[in-house]
């Protein structure tokens, strides 16, 4: 018999708070009743890659899905690189993630553009041992699930 693990899922009910280590972000959609709904939640960054064809951020992308009228239509999360531009600013180098479509449970998120804390971009004195490089695509999000 095959048995299939699976990783538990985090607690009930919303996503998980961002712990210091993320970015907030927000979006909007065409909700499955014909509105405008609202996405809000947050991005835990796992790599920025410069390349010769631009910026851009790796990272899990998590967003409760709400109607207009506040009901909650489900949570979700989605492993996806997008396009960043990088701006300078009072603390240095900041990148500035693109407005992007992404698909959370089915439905096309368009997230508005974000910047994110040069602090989590550019971490001080930490080396990462055994890091992979993965190629990013340009424009639209390439996403895979969590």
């Amino acid at each position: 018999m095959t048995v299939i693990a699976f990783r538990p899922r985090p607690r009930r009910g919303g996503p998980r708070t961002p712990d210091g280590d993320s970015t907030t972000i927000t979006g909007s959609f065409r909700s499955p009743r014909g509105r405008v709904g609202a996405m809000t939640g947050h991005l835990r960054l796992q790599r920025l890659v410069i390349a010769p064809r631009g910026a851009f951020v790796t990272g899990v992308f998590t967003g409760e899905l709400r109607e207009p009228d506040g009901t909650l239509i489900g949570v979700d999360s989605r492993r996806a690189t997008a396009p960043a531009d990088l701006v300078r600013d009072d603390a240095g180098m900041r990148p500035v993630v693109r407005s992007l479509q992404l698909d959370l449970m089915g439905i096309a998120i368009d997230v508005d553009a974000f910047a994110i804390e040069p602090s989590l971009a550019f971490p001080r004195g930490e080396s990462r041992p055994g890091r992979r490089t993965h190629s990013a695509r340009a424009g639209r999000a390439h996403g895979e699930p969590v």
